[in-house]
């Protein structure tokens, strides 16, 4: 048996529901903060599973199946709220609501970064996944992860401080 086929389990209906059943809480977590709007990131979800057993019962996968779920997941979440920007220009004008409305300011900040970076980031705090399995997810070396996740929270602590929030 090679390394690949070790990666990548035969696909059954059994293992794609125990893989549903381990990773659709964290799935639409991530989806819901990219997309900002429940029937947005569930659609993104959907779609992102659908992708993924097509893919598996197919035989094409070359990564693990999770990897591929959160990669398509991260597209397909960012394709939908660019699909919403299109349609409604205003969704991405950050709120300044009043002192201790729902909105908070790093909720806000994060709203403020490039749709890639924020997803990058909510994988790694959300899914708790090492910088080898961002990389392999990205397609970027380990390095070039780590780099720019450093870059992203740099740039999310400098939105937060403009927000008004306080460290």
């Amino acid at each position: 048996m090679d390394e690949a086929s070790e990666r990548v389990p035969r696909f059954s209906e059994e293992r794609f529901r125990e893989l549903y059943d381990e990773t659709v809480t964290e799935a639409l977590g991530v989806a819901r903060a990219i997309c900002r709007r429940d029937d947005d990131a569930q659609d993104a979800v959907q779609d992102a599973y659908a992708v993924l057993a097509r893919y598996w019962s197919e035989g094409r996968l070359r990564d693990p199946p999770r990897r591929l779920l959160f990669r398509v997941l991260q597209r397909s979440a960012i394709d939908a709220l660019r699909a919403r920007v299109r349609r409604e220009p205003r969704v991405m004008e950050v709120s300044r609501t009043a002192p201790g409305s729902v909105a908070l300011p790093l909720e806000r900040a994060l709203r403020r970064l490039r749709a890639n970076d924020a997803a990058l980031l909510i994988a790694q705090a959300l899914m708790g996944l090492s910088y080898e399995e961002l990389a392999a997810m990205q397609r970027m070396s380990v390095a070039a992860v780590r780099s720019r996740l450093y870059r992203i929270r740099r740039e999310l602590a400098r939105r937060y401080e403009e927000e008004g929030g306080e460290w």
